[in-house]
């Protein structure tokens, strides 16, 4: 098995691209036959991230129990990792587990890290022993029983999932994405967005639209994943993987509490549903595009796409909110000490202005202030207000593309 793992794990580290000669191959008999239906089956969930904190395990439990990898196949090396004070690292390819050179601090705590490469490579690498295997399903699951059966705890710090659409015409492009999120046809609890434009070729360009905040709980990204693998190929290469490879990638990078609510989730998937299902069920929560700035009916491209799902139970710690800030700013900052003394004047009846101490029903927010009230009504389970506050926020010109 050690032999083989190498083997394999040479093969995938001889190409840059996010899926091994082999995966493409799979792709390429995947996605023959007419395309012209779009269907979820030609969209793939995948784990593509892991970083988990471990306690009370040795690195040869980690790699042998756990990842099922043999110590063969494992070297040790000098190794750091930010904010922490690790001092080596073992690896199988891009697999690695940083944790002290003392044995018993090592026991103590390590951080197994799986990037996205590795990932790839995990998942090839295990299928190729198992062809049927629920790879991170499984690895998620050993996790729990060793913990419910040993000293064994650990915290997952992030966890990364992407949906791949194979599609030939896909269920939504990047630039639609981007479209409705700069005319603020879509919610997703008060994030904000970005837009990301490179250069692909003379003609082309290749973007990404990131919604929320890297480091927070929960970002999504989505960018043309086949230019992205092509970038660094030209000729008959790079046509190649633009042929084979998936168009469009949603992304979903989560931390901490959300990031451990979708692998327990994992772990306990019903026989009859998959990652995929698992992806589309958690972006039902937490992303909506709509056909207009009314935010009345979603579009009916995003329905089917979300077709068919498992919706998860999250578990957040309570946080403060942009809107908490404000109402904090208004209370000690000094709008309320003026407020306060407008109906004080009015009430011992000092002349006062009648339209300062008035209910407004036609007065305008800003699109600050807007995006921080609909974060604010959604966590308190008020979505009903959102149309209500847009309706109310002061337009902003948006230019055609």
């Amino acid at each position: 098995m050690a032999n083989n793992y190498r083997k394999n794990a040479k093969k995938a580290d001889t190409t840059k691209l996010f899926h091994n000669k082999n995966d493409l191959r799979t792709i390429a008999n995947f996605k023959g036959g007419d395309q012209m239906t779009k269907s979820t089956q030609n969209v793939l969930g995948k784990v593509d991230w892991f970083q988990a904190v471990l306690h009370q395990v040795s690195y040869q439990t980690v790699f042998q129990d756990l990842l099922k990898i043999s110590l063969e196949s494992v070297s040790i090396q000098a190794g750091s990792l930010k904010h922490e004070e690790y001092d080596i690292v073992y690896t199988c390819g891009f697999l690695k587990y940083y944790t002290y050179h003392q044995p018993e601090k090592a026991k103590e705590r390590g951080t197994l890290v799986l990037s996205g490469q590795a990932c790839t490579t995990y998942e090839w690498i295990m299928l190729s022993y198992n062809a049927k295997a629920n790879v991170f399903q499984e690895l998620a699951t050993r996790f729990y029983e060793y913990a419910s059966q040993t000293a064994f705890t650990f915290e997952i710090k992030r966890l990364d999932l992407a949906l791949d659409d194979y599609n030939e015409v896909p269920y939504f492009t990047v630039d639609q994405i981007h479209n409705k999120v700069k005319r603020k046809q879509f919610l997703s609890k008060g994030r904000s967005y970005q837009l990301h434009d490179s250069e692909f070729d003379a003609k082309q360009r290749a973007k990404t639209v990131s919604i929320g905040v890297r480091g927070s709980a929960c970002m999504f990204r989505a960018y043309d994943k086949a230019k992205e693998m092509a970038k660094d190929f030209d000729g008959a290469k790079q046509e190649e993987i633009l042929a084979r490879a998936p168009q469009i990638r949603l992304e979903i990078e989560t931390r901490n509490d959300v990031a451990e609510s979708l692998f327990r989730t994992i772990a306990f998937l019903p026989q009859d549903q998959c990652v995929a299902n698992l992806i589309r069920g958690f972006l039902q929560t937490e992303l909506t595009f709509y056909t207009d700035g009314s935010l009345k009916q979603v579009c009916r491209w995003w329905q089917d796409y979300l077709k068919p799902s498992l919706v998860p139970t999250i578990t957040r710690q309570y946080q403060v909110s942009s809107f908490d800030r404000s109402l904090n700013w208004y209370e000690y900052g000094g709008p309320m000490a003026l407020t306060q003394a407008l109906f004080f004047l009015h009430h011992e009846g000092v002349g006062i202005d009648p339209s300062l101490l008035e209910i407004r029903p036609n007065y305008e927010w800003t699109p600050e202030l807007s995006d921080r009230m609909i974060q604010y009504v959604s966590e308190q389970q008020r979505p009903d207000l959102i149309p209500l506050i847009q309706e109310r926020t002061k337009k902003v010109s948006v230019t055609s593309q």
